[in-house]
């Protein structure tokens, strides 16, 4: 064996090998200082990969779960002041229970009113002022909501807050915009409606307003349900004893029924059936739209017949009806109905032709009027102690209480409203001429009222002679005077100098709720002398306005579900607990409210639980992930100080071989010598 010495093969593989293992004592080091198994993406690419995706979900996780628990808070902060509201209508269930107790007089009643109003005014405060994170939580803003509770998009959780204002809850309308009627109007309102009828259904939106006026006798109109057409114009003139004409036009639109009465005494014997297209005109061309029908006779039909004409093509007519003849005194009843075949198309249209009672005179105290409501027929009212105008003095509370008696099997309450307040603010001065409320002179001409009535003497004047007059007055706590019936009408003259208020007839109204909601369908046999004017608003859909020179009252509609127009206005100073039979409607209202709140509040605590739930299952989720990630990612200590040892001994070892490695060339010298 040879001797060399300019390569060095053992040295130069010892060197090798150190190399190497100082490499791998490097990442041992940098395993065991960081407490990561992969450092950089050399040390396990794939893995890293994985890790990398494992910790993103995690964080993710950990996110939606502090998302969920603020959404938790948000619920409970809602919740807490939604218990805090149903507390506030509870006490005003306990007011309007002792307002509607005997035991209260007036004034006491006007103390628990505004009581109540104030209640009120903390209800909305509530709803307005309850928020998280800038949200405004109870004023129905808050709706349609989503929380992020998942680590990936979509993963969602929706609630909603409705509205608990007290103008969204309990769903009854107390506007206190009571009619007036002047004599000076009388000239401007036409004389059209004798007896009639008159449905809206409550839920469902009335895009459109509609207005009739003139109308014949007897006139109705119902407007319930979603149909596929309107009529758009309705225009007739009524003369004792005959109706001249009567035009219908039918259009696309909401479903309406027109129901027409009249006096006509038709000779009813037997049911015909016509097929308008089998009609023809006085020239011998078949009936279309645009073409008139000569003339018919209808003869042959029973009572309570109906006289049916079928369109099978399903097109839009107009049916005009003329010279229909009758005696002035007719007894009898029967229906045209008019039925429109296809999809799509009218379903139905009705003129129906009634006996009516003492057409074209006022009211009188042997008039009856009798009332149906929701298909039950209430027992009669004769109307006593009628003005000049037509106003039943005493009739429309007693109306209310011949509703109320039957809600049982109605569902419908009713409050009679004959309240005049914004108008009153006395100024004071000397009464130019007598104060005369429903006939009976209250002030003497010459008589002094200070201002504001400072020593009640309009005040007493008008108390003192309520056992006649039916009329009470109430000092308001801003100076006003709020002037109540028992349900009669209210004929005022000679308070409009120191009052403020036009002398004439307060007509009143009756406010109704139904249990439940949907439609009101009330119908009288006496209506006189009024001219109707209906207009719906396009998101409830409510008749707002009643008027004429003789009508009854002022009808509000309203419902006990979601859909109305509120509890009690705060704003409306005539409230419902002002009378016991407005207090025994106020418990409804309340009720209602209070089952509509905690309807809101069970959601909300389902929501909640769902929330709970779901924290739940992601705070696992998120363990196992992170401990998935750990498994991949972190160093185990124990393998790898085994690791490091073993790589420390192999640089040692390394050290030693390189000297020894050197130190064999240091034999060639000895052969120099």
């Amino acid at each position: 064996m040879g001797f060399r010495i300019n390569t060095n093969i053992a040295a130069l593989n010892a060197h090798n090998n150190a190399t190497v293992n100082n490499r791998e004592l490097d990442k041992s080091l940098a395993r065991l200082s960081s407490g990561l198994r992969i450092n950089t993406a050399a040390d396990d690419a794939s893995g890293m990969s994985i890790a990398d995706s494992l910790r993103s979900q995690a964080n993710s996780l950990g996110q939606a779960v502090r998302n969920a628990n603020d959404a938790i808070g948000i619920i409970q902060t809602a919740d807490k002041a939604m218990d805090e509201q149903i507390k506030i209508l509870d006490t005003i269930k306990t007011k309007a229970i002792q307002s509607a107790s005997a035991t209260q007089s007036a004034s006491s009643r006007a103390a628990i009113q505004n009581d109540v109003n104030r209640l009120i005014e903390q209800l909305d405060n509530i709803a307005k002022t309850t928020s998280f994170n800038g949200q405004a939580l109870l004023s129905g803003t808050y709706t349609n909501k989503e929380y992020q509770v998942g680590a990936f998009s979509n993963q969602t959780i929706n609630a909603s807050i409705g509205n608990t204002q007290s103008l969204a809850i309990g769903n009854i309308s107390t506007r206190d915009d009571i009619a007036q009627l002047g004599n000076s109007e009388s000239d401007t309102l036409a004389a059209a409606i004798n007896e009639g009828s008159l449905t809206i259904n409550m839920s469902t939106a009335i895009a459109a307003g509609m207005d009739a006026q003139g109308l014949a006798q007897g006139d109705s109109i119902r407007i319930d349900g979603i149909g596929d057409y309107t009529i758009t114009n309705i225009a007739g003139n009524m003369s004792a004893g005959s109706l001249s004409s009567a035009i219908i036009t039918l259009d696309r639109g909401l479903e309406k029924t027109l129901s027409v009465g009249s006096t006509l005494n038709i000779a009813l014997v037997q049911t015909v059936s016509e097929d308008l297209s089998a009609l023809s005109t006085a020239g011998g061309t078949a009936f279309s739209q645009g073409n008139a029908v000569g003339s018919t006779d209808i003869t042959g039909l029973a009572v309570g017949d109906a006289l049916t004409f079928t369109n099978s093509t399903g097109a839009v007519q107009t049916l005009t009806i003329q010279e229909i003849a009758g005696s002035s005194t007719g007894a009898t009843s029967g229906t045209i109905t008019f039925s429109v075949a296809g999809a799509g198309t009218l379903s139905n249209a009705t003129i129906r032709i009634s006996d009516r009672a003492s057409f074209g005179t006022d009211f009188s105290s042997s008039d009856f009027v009798q009332y149906t409501v929701e298909g039950v027929q209430l027992e009669g009212v004769q109307l006593t102690d009628i003005d000049g105008n037509g106003v039943a003095q005493s009739g429309l509370g007693r109306v209310a209480d011949l509703i109320n008696a039957s809600a049982d099997k109605t569902g419908i309450r009713a409050v009679a409203e004959v309240e005049v307040n914004s108008l009153i603010r006395v100024q004071g001065g000397t009464v130019s001429s007598d104060v005369v409320i429903n006939g009976e002179v209250i002030l003497s001409a010459g008589a002094t009222i200070k201002s504001a009535d400072s020593d009640n003497t309009l005040i007493n004047a008008i108390n003192q002679s309520k056992s006649i007059t039916g009329v009470s007055a109430t000092l308001e706590s801003d100076g006003t005077i709020t002037l109540q019936s028992d349900g009669r009408g209210m004929n005022v003259d000679g308070l409009s100098a120191i009052a403020g208020i036009n002398d004439g007839v307060y007509a009143g109204k009756l406010v109704f709720t139904k249990a439940g909601g949907g439609s009101i369908d009330i119908t009288s046999t006496h209506f006189q002398d009024a001219a109707l004017t209906t207009k719906a608003q396009a998101d409830i859909g409510t008749l707002t306005e009643i008027e004429g020179t003789n009508v009854l009252s002022d009808l509000v509609f309203g419902q006990v579900d979601d859909n109305g127009d509120g509890i009690i206005d705060s704003n409306d100073k005539v409230g419902l607990l002002r009378t016991a039979e407005g207090s025994q409607l106020a418990m409804d209202i309340t009720e209602s409210a209070i089952r509509q709140l905690d309807s809101v509040r069970a959601d909300l605590g389902s929501v909640q639980n769902q929330l709970t739930v779901t924290v739940n299952n992601i705070s696992v989720t998120a363990v196992n992930v992170r401990a998935a990630e750990s498994q991949i990612r972190d160093v185990d200590f124990a393998a790898e100080s085994a690791n490091f040892s073993k790589h420390n001994i192999l640089a040692q070892s390394g050290s030693y071989a390189m000297s020894q490695a050197n130190a064999i060339q240091q034999n060639v010298l000895s052969l120099l010598q």
